[in-house]
């Protein structure tokens, strides 16, 4: 009976074994079924658990890369372009300055000395030819306008005599001697009231003025210095007002000592604000015919070809001057190149049937142009590759979204 009661407890100990055994086996195949995702057009495929492999393909593997189609895209604004050869031409800084075109600058001053009676504008304002700036009384000028008014009246009383004789000689009362003296006293009155009429003129005062004498701009531009206040005595030799046109700027540098980088008339150049890093064009006008005594070095003088509002005359900036021609290298657009895992990469792309996939290859980056637009790859790619020139930072938004679904 004893032994009976240990077989049948074996039995059942063996029965638990296998139920659990099969349970076991259940959940394991369960649990593999789910961790294997439904793959969709356009969702992040992951491919491999590993990062930082050794190369560049193992590097692609182990991170995440995506797939999409034509229109899929055409969404995201993806363009693709082809890993090319080319110069990526690198400029060098100098110092430059901003100088006022003096070719179109204007100085100010009276014809006359005098009291000044009033002053319109301010310094720094924008002025247009011909307007007011200031009116001076001119001790002068009344006696210039009373001497016209003298021979205006002296004309028209030489006018009435020889009108008078006119009359009287037609009639054959007076002599032609009498006719022909009223006749030279008018004319001589005439030209006193003409020459008094051009004094005043040159001088660029009016006739009814009464001494006040009247400073006009003499081109449009911005009062870049004034010297003048209400009730102070000024000389005819003193100035005033200095007018700039400040959309007219030069661009002054010296010229590096060493053939690093050349340049000659006519050619165009780039400089950059020191305050905004904003970039803009000047034409070299000038090269100075003998070098600086001291630096040995030439002076360039160049036209601004894009006036803006910030630039001002004395302003320093950095003149931008292209080095000798490069070698031709590997480059992509700047703006493939992105960030991933603290690694330069670019998204190369690979067609498979209708779809699109998208790798981020690590590259070893050189120089980049100066212009912003190219990079030189070192490694990574090859030349006709097919890479993401614009959209790639999407593609990297989309891909560490999908990473950080993957992390819940």
């Amino acid at each position: 009976m004893f032994q009976k009661n240990i077989k049948n407890q074996w039995f059942w100990v063996m029965v638990v074994v296998a139920i659990c055994a099969i349970l076991s086996i259940v959940i394991f195949l369960g649990g593999r079924t789910q961790s294997v995702p439904n793959k969709q057009d356009g969702e992040v495929e992951q491919h491999g658990t590993e990062h930082g492999a050794g190369t560049e393909e193992e590097y692609a593997e182990g991170n995440q890369k995506l797939t999409l189609n034509a229109k899929q895209m055409l969404e995201f604004g993806i363009k693709l372009a082809s890993v090319e050869r080319g110069e990526v031409q690198h400029s060098s800084a100098y110092p430059a300055k901003l100088i006022t075109n003096i070719d179109q600058q204007a100085h100010v001053m009276s014809a006359f000395a005098g009291r000044v009676d009033s002053v319109h504008v301010l310094l720094g304002q924008q002025v247009k030819k011909g307007q007011v700036l200031a009116t001076v009384f001119i001790p002068e000028l009344v006696d210039q306008q009373a001497n016209l008014s003298i021979a205006q009246e002296a004309l028209n009383l030489a006018h009435q005599d020889y009108q008078r004789e006119k009359q009287l000689f037609d009639q054959g009362v007076s002599a032609r001697q009498d006719y022909q003296k009223a006749y030279n006293t008018y004319r001589q009155a005439q030209i006193q009231v003409q020459a008094a009429r051009s004094r005043l003129s040159a001088l660029g005062a009016s006739t009814g003025s009464q001494g006040r004498y009247t400073l006009k701009a003499p081109l449009n531009g911005v009062v870049s210095q004034k010297d003048i206040v209400v009730g102070e005595y000024i000389t005819s030799d003193k100035q005033l007002f200095v007018i700039d046109q400040l959309d007219q700027l030069w661009l002054e540098f010296v010229l590096p000592s060493d053939d690093s980088v050349t340049v000659k008339p006519n050619q165009e150049i780039r400089f950059k604000s020191l305050q905004t890093q904003h970039i803009f064009k000047a034409k070299i006008q000038t090269l100075s015919a003998v070098a600086d005594m001291q630096t040995g070095r030439l002076q360039v003088r160049a036209h601004v070809l894009t006036p803006a509002q910030e630039l001002r005359p004395n302003l320093m900036v950095n003149v931008l001057l292209a080095g000798k021609p490069a070698q031709s290298v590997l480059r992509v657009n700047k703006s493939a190149i992105q960030q991933i895992d603290g690694k330069s990469v670019v998204f190369v792309a690979k067609n498979e049937n209708t779809q699109v996939h998208f790798n981020p290859i690590p590259v070893e980056l050189g120089q980049y142009s100066s212009d912003g637009q190219w990079a030189e790859i070192k490694s990574g790619l090859t030349a006709g590759q097919q890479y993401v020139s614009q959209g790639s930072f999407l593609l990297k938004s989309e891909m560490e979204k999908g990473e950080a679904e993957h992390g819940h």
